[in-house]
């Protein structure tokens, strides 16, 4: 496994590097970084036009990257799930007068 950085310097070198943008034309270079990792590309595109940019970056590391990105996303809108029906649920406690809460975390 190579290091864990090497995939968002390789990402902030093709943003700057026309021909890499070139190569990766079709895989939405401009949307990688800080909130997406590239999901729907060829990963072997990726990792050789990184190794002829001289990053080794494996498929491990793009798949590792890809979910951890995942992780943070889900995690993210749960917690947005979770203060919205909760905020809704005070909005309705004050029109209906009614004081019952409900347990956010249970399943239905």
């Amino acid at each position: 496994m190579s290091d864990p950085s090497a995939i968002q310097s390789f990402i902030k070198k093709a943003k700057n590097d026309p021909s890499i943008q070139k190569e990766l034309a079709e895989c939405q270079l401009e949307k990688w970084g800080e909130s997406h990792t590239p999901l729907d590309v060829d990963l072997k595109k990726v990792i050789q036009v990184a190794k002829q940019a001289g990053f080794t970056i494996t498929k491990h590391d793009l798949i590792r990257a890809q979910c951890e990105q995942l992780d943070q996303f889900w995690t993210f809108e749960m917690t947005n799930s979770i203060v919205g029906r909760r905020s809704l649920e005070r909005i309705q406690m004050q029109i209906s007068g009614e004081n019952k809460s409900t347990n956010h975390y249970g399943y239905y």
